[in-house]
């Protein structure tokens, strides 16, 4: 019985498993059905795509620092909102501090010098002066007694010659005397030298210019916020040695009261790109969001596309201009800086009897009416004819 029912009912049962097997298997799977819809572009318009960087109304402000050194103070944090020229963090300023005291020294040195011979000559400094003309006279006086009385000694030729010059040469060194004392008192009582005044007026304002520059040089260790807005980006800490060249700002800032959004127009589709042109926008992940843009303006320099992924064996031959809108003041839904949208612009109208596909009727060149040459693979070169 085994033999007879069971064995042929097994293969008949085998047979069509593998029948239905291999046709399901033939049949083609239903297409997947994607977990959010993809965004479509706008009906009924003819229109260009491109991609969208939310950013600040000024750009986004990457800040670094003026002077290297290690962070000792912060004031910000993230998402705060700052003034105009708020203070941002502080560099250590402990050795300015100090060349400050050094250079404020040496100019109220500069200055004691300067006053000193402005008001040059001191009433102490002129009596001790007279009184060396006085006694300058006295002894000119004395040796011009001796003088009178030698000469005439010298002449009865009562004296010897030699005592005759010592009197003689006495007497001009004590009238040189006077002269050189006269001398003294006048210049002292002159007051100092102009040319000596506008030195010492000159180390002044060298003194004040070092202190000015340490002053400048403190103040550019606070690094202050140039426009207000809001913090995006803290990655300063306590601590860091902040650097001149740096891989990532320390903070940026931007102004996010109005955003605006960064679209890179491919350089296939810029025949088709008109200036002013309007543009609707949709969030990644959320396409039945639609933002209207307001034109602002457009870059007028197309650059290579840049990379989102940021891996080093990317390649990015297509160039884009890039065209910035304004966002509405009161969207929908939040909406972040560095978020990606899909920006939808208007075409271009084409001019009436004009084709964007056609050469536009620019003239034919000469060779282009020339008729193409065959060449036969069987035809001999000129090498192998020689």
């Amino acid at each position: 019985m085994f033999t007879k029912y069971v064995l042929p009912l097994l293969a008949v049962a085998g047979v069509t498993f593998v029948v239905y097997t291999v046709v399901q298997a033939r049949q083609t799977a239903p297409p997947s059905k994607p977990l959010i819809t993809p965004p479509t572009r706008p009906p009924k318009i003819q229109t260009i795509a491109g991609s969208g960087l939310i950013e600040a109304r000024r750009e986004n402000i990457p800040i670094g620092v003026n002077i290297p050194g290690v962070v000792v103070e912060i004031f910000v944090k993230k998402g705060d909102h700052v003034k105009q020229d708020a203070p941002l963090f502080r560099i250590d300023d402990r050795e300015q501090r100090a060349m400050l005291s050094v250079r404020q020294a040496e100019l109220a040195a500069a200055k004691a010098s300067l006053h000193k011979l402005e008001m040059a000559p001191r009433p102490e400094d002129v009596p001790p002066l007279e009184a060396a003309v006085e006694t300058a006279k006295a002894k000119l006086a004395d040796a011009e007694a001796k003088y009178l009385r030698s000469d005439k000694l010298f002449k009865r030729e009562m004296i010897a010659p030699s005592d005759f010059d010592v009197d003689r040469y006495g007497y001009l060194a004590a009238k040189a005397a006077v002269d050189q004392a006269e001398a003294d008192l006048k210049r002292m009582k002159a007051g100092s030298w102009k040319e000596d005044i506008e030195i010492a007026r000159t180390s002044v304002q060298l003194a004040e210019s070092q202190v000015e520059s340490i002053k400048i040089t403190l103040e550019r260790l606070t690094v202050r916020a140039l426009i207000a807005g809001e913090v995006l980006q803290l990655n300063v800490r306590l601590g860091q040695f902040a650097a001149s060249a740096w891989r990532e700002p320390m903070i940026v800032l931007g102004d996010i009261e109005k955003l605006h959004v960064r679209v890179d127009i491919d350089e296939n589709d810029l025949p088709y790109f008109e200036k002013g042109a309007d543009a609707i926008a949709t969030l990644k992940g959320r396409p039945q969001v639609r933002f209207p843009l307001v034109f602002r303006y457009v870059e007028p320099y197309v650059i290579p596309k840049q990379s989102l992924t940021g891996t080093n064996s990317e390649r990015v031959d297509t160039r884009v201009l890039q065209v910035v809108y304004e966002l509405p003041d009161k969207p929908p839904v939040p909406l972040y800086v560095g978020e990606q949208m899909d920006v939808y612009l208007r075409a271009a109208a084409q001019p009436k009897g004009v084709s964007l596909e056609t050469n536009l009727n620019l003239p034919r060149l000469p060779f282009e009416d020339d008729e193409p040459v065959s060449v036969s693979r069987d035809a001999p070169t000129e090498k192998q004819s020689r």
